[in-house]
């Protein structure tokens, strides 16, 4: 997974670099904000940020505001920061950030945070795939019932060489409930031999 790096720093920087290219990660480098979100607008691939609070330009918070207004997900945010305590944490958290962490960082904590932080992102991105899927089959669903026939008396469908089956579809099969209501041939001798008496 490839991460996105904003600090200005240029050996916070690199250590960041080193570390994660260490644990497995792709790395993709930003000296600024808006560098940063120059390259989230070409690069939808990357998932995790890794920002610095304080840097010229657009800083961490403000970088993690426009992600969040620009719904751009799934994408977790760590903010990486020098401020510490109760009140930045939840400044932090209420801009969009999902995670914390102070500087002089820990590298364990930073590795454990991260692997956190691939699980959430793989999750969200396998909810989304199957909102997806689920989102089409419905769809599928819906134009099917636009063109199988079904009985509006007693719910039976009607296959490609004209026979009637008892079926259970996926969907209600009430009278108005299809653009195509048919009646089945035992249906319609029952109604027949109603009107004939």
């Amino acid at each position: 997974m490839k991460l996105l790096i904003a600090d200005d720093d240029p050996i916070i920087r690199q250590v960041m670099m080193n570390l994660l290219s260490k644990w497995g990660y792709g790395v993709v480098p930003t000296t600024n904000g808006a560098e940063a979100w120059e390259v989230l607008q070409h690069d939808t691939s990357l998932r995790i940020g890794l920002f610095d609070w304080f840097m010229p330009e657009v800083n961490g918070m403000e970088l993690t505001r426009r992600i969040r207004e620009a719904n751009i997900a799934p994408f977790y945010i760590i903010l990486v920061t020098a401020r510490g305590g109760k009140d930045s944490l939840l400044e932090a958290l209420e801009a969009g950030a999902n995670d914390f962490v102070s500087k002089p960082f820990d590298k364990e904590v930073l590795q454990a945070r991260l692997k956190v932080a691939v699980q959430a992102v793989e999750l969200q991105s396998y909810l989304i795939q199957r909102l997806s899927d689920a989102e089409a089959q419905l769809q599928s669903v819906a134009q099917l019932k636009q063109f199988i026939a079904v009985c509006s008396v007693c719910g039976q469908a009607r296959d490609l060489h004209d026979q009637w089956h008892k079926v259970t579809l996926p969907f209600p099969t009430q009278t108005g409930d299809t653009e195509f209501h048919a009646c089945c041939p035992d249906c319609r001798a029952k109604m027949d031999r109603v009107r004939s008496q």
